[in-house]
């Protein structure tokens, strides 16, 4: 079993950040689950449609989705919990994430 890097999960979300949010103003947030805690299956993103398509056009999205599969990977190889899904919080250029249980996920879709 691989020991678990507690920082590792906001090491590779600043990176993300400085790569695409450095003057970004978004706020917003991306909820997201996994089939079976392998890969990511399902994002809802919860932003003004302005900020999403911007997302798409600078390549941040695509960033993401791929950042959500290496962590979900890395959480699941070192059996950490609720390692399939959560949320991502964008606050202009910091991003944080909460990994939550799948009940928790679908109430905050439901909102």
């Amino acid at each position: 079993m691989m020991t678990y890097d507690a920082s590792f999960d906001q090491m590779r979300l600043d990176m993300l950040a400085r790569q695409h949010l450095e003057n970004s103003d978004a706020v917003g947030s991306v909820i997201y689950s996994s089939n079976n805690e392998k890969q990511l299956d399902h994002a809802t993103w919860r932003f003004p449609n302005a900020d999403y398509v911007a997302f798409g056009e600078s390549g941040f999205k695509m960033h993401l989705m791929e950042l959500f599969d290496t962590l979900i990977t890395y959480r699941t190889q070192c059996t950490q919990p609720n390692s399939g899904q959560g949320v991502v919080n964008v606050q202009g250029n910091q991003l944080s994430i909460e990994w939550l249980t799948l009940a928790e996920v679908e109430a905050l879709r439901e909102d």
